[in-house]
């Protein structure tokens, strides 16, 4: 259950990709994450769908409302650079049980998003880094 409140932050972190030329519609999102503190830790890949609104591409950071996370909340970008029209880094920090910190760089055309999330959450009073993969691709409309 934590793996999966950490994925869902992570890919959270990831969508104001959305923000410029991102397509409404139903997304499919997949997070590959490896832990490099455990390397045979190889957790499946986390699968998502999300519907996203007109509304919701023009202002991804409602999305945080649609999807409950408890491990973090009240995220707040401390960076967000778009370059060019179709790639933006972030930086972004949560607060909540996890106190997830996060920064990455995502690619993305109208119906896809390929890019990288690099995380620590604590858990346990340990902190625990992440590297993950972020694909989404359009699969339809809603």
């Amino acid at each position: 259950m934590k793996k999966t409140l950490i994925a869902s932050a992570l890919t959270l972190a990831s969508l104001p990709v959305m923000a410029q030329d991102v397509a409404p519609g139903l997304w499919e999102i997949t997070l590959e994450t490896s832990v490099p503190s455990q390397p045979d830790f190889t957790p499946a890949p986390y699968k998502m769908t999300q519907c996203l609104t007109a509304a919701d591409a023009k202002n991804p950071g409602e999305l945080f409302s649609k999807i409950g996370n408890p491990g973090a909340a009240n995220c707040r970008y401390q960076d967000r650079n778009y370059h060019g029209n179709n790639s933006f880094t972030f930086a972004m920090t949560c607060s909540g049980s996890y106190q997830l910190r996060s920064n990455g760089q995502v690619q993305f055309t109208q119906d896809t998003m390929d890019g990288t999330v690099n995380a620590t959450a604590n858990i346990g009073d340990r902190d625990i880094a992440t590297q993950n993969k972020l694909t989404a691709r359009r699969i339809g409309g809603c």
